[in-house]
């Protein structure tokens, strides 16, 4: 059975929030918004203006910390309390987890106001929830998808280049993860969409991406930026089957999360340490790994494990190893990894490498 989970209406463009009220009128008069401090900071003046104008009522929640299942629960039941009509969603992809599982929870409409360009987040079907310490906990899988998301360029351009860099490595994950695939799931349809989707998405950053960082591209040529980590990266995964797949990188990431000491890090940033780890252990050529190290260089992905300022680096990466084995088995399934051993040894080489580029 096929599923398809997607947003009604995606806008990508500068300064959308003066618009916003007219919108987001369709689907109420009541708002209970979700947002993060410097996010709500960021978009205040000209989001509000515009609410007001078309005469949207709204209650402000300032969330702070991991999105949690218990934040959920409180926000869920606040938006209850409040006669919420809609829920909005503004910031990065921890506040969008949270604003979409609280939309599905009370079985309210949600929009998503991205306010960084670091991850899918806010098309994503799902919401990421961790515990209250930072450990990743559950995947929610979202019965609606957010229905409307507002991503205004000028907001996105503006945001430190740091996220900018997480949400293109990010993407580049979904080609690099989804391709390997395709030999051994020839007959799935949806897979081989979901690793068209993923290559124009690359092919956009690859041609784009650079210039981007370095703040020499236009606004046309930004917004695609924007619509490549947002509306192509997420769109591989608003198509479902039943059937998993996952490549090494973004299971990294999941479990990285143990290791109080690297939670400073980004998404994105995990996720592109984790892709050399993947390309070691498939035995990827020296001209390929080299052009990786390359665009980790310009990305600026160059944190590794045995600088997270653990006392036992060995012990971490151990742990890393097991973990990721014992928690995501469908990495054996699909041929990534065969033991522990062997993504031990390939996380202390992609570290080798990474200091070598330094």
């Amino acid at each position: 059975m096929l599923t398809i989970k997607s947003p009604e209406t995606y806008l990508n463009e500068y300064h959308i929030l003066r618009d916003a009220g007219k919108y987001i009128s369709v689907y109420g008069k009541k708002a209970y918004v979700i947002a993060g401090k410097t996010a709500w900071d960021r978009v205040q003046q000209e989001l509000t203006t515009s609410l007001e104008e078309w005469r949207i009522e709204f209650s402000l929640q300032i969330m702070e910390g991991y999105p949690t299942y218990e934040k959920v629960e409180k926000y869920a039941s606040a938006a209850y309390q409040d006669r919420a009509e809609l829920v909005i969603g503004i910031g990065g992809g921890k506040v969008c987890d949270v604003a979409k599982a609280v939309g599905n929870f009370r079985n309210l409409p949600i929009v998503m106001i991205p306010t960084i360009p670091a991850t899918c987040a806010c098309w994503a079907a799902r919401s990421i929830l961790y515990k209250e310490d930072g450990d990743f906990d559950f995947i929610q899988w979202n019965q609606k998808n957010s229905r409307l998301i507002l991503a205004d360029t000028h907001v996105l351009r503006e945001s430190p280049k740091r996220y900018l860099a997480s949400g293109i490595m990010d993407t580049f994950a979904k080609w690099y993860e989804f391709e390997p695939l395709i030999k051994n799931h020839q007959s799935d349809v949806v897979l081989r969409q979901d690793v068209a989707i993923a290559k124009v998405a690359f092919d956009l950053l690859k041609e784009l991406g650079p210039a981007a960082m370095k703040g020499e591209i236009g606004e046309d040529g930004f917004r695609q930026v924007v619509d490549a980590i947002l509306f192509l990266a997420g769109a591989t995964g608003s198509f479902a089957n039943g059937k998993a797949y996952r490549g090494l990188a973004h299971p990294y990431y999941f479990i990285s999360t143990r290791i109080p000491e690297s939670r400073h890090l980004l998404h994105g940033e995990k996720v592109a340490f984790g892709l050399l780890v993947q390309f070691i252990l498939a035995r990827k050529d020296k001209t390929f790994i080299g052009e990786y190290l390359k665009d980790l260089a310009l990305y600026r992905q160059l944190d590794i494990p045995e600088e997270w300022n653990v006392s036992d680096p060995d012990e971490s990466i151990l742990k890393i190893s097991e973990l990721l084995l014992k928690e995501w088995p469908v990495i054996v399934e699909n041929g990534f990894a065969a033991s522990a051993e062997d993504v031990q040894r390939a996380i202390h080489e992609a570290c080798r490498l990474i200091r070598e580029v330094r």
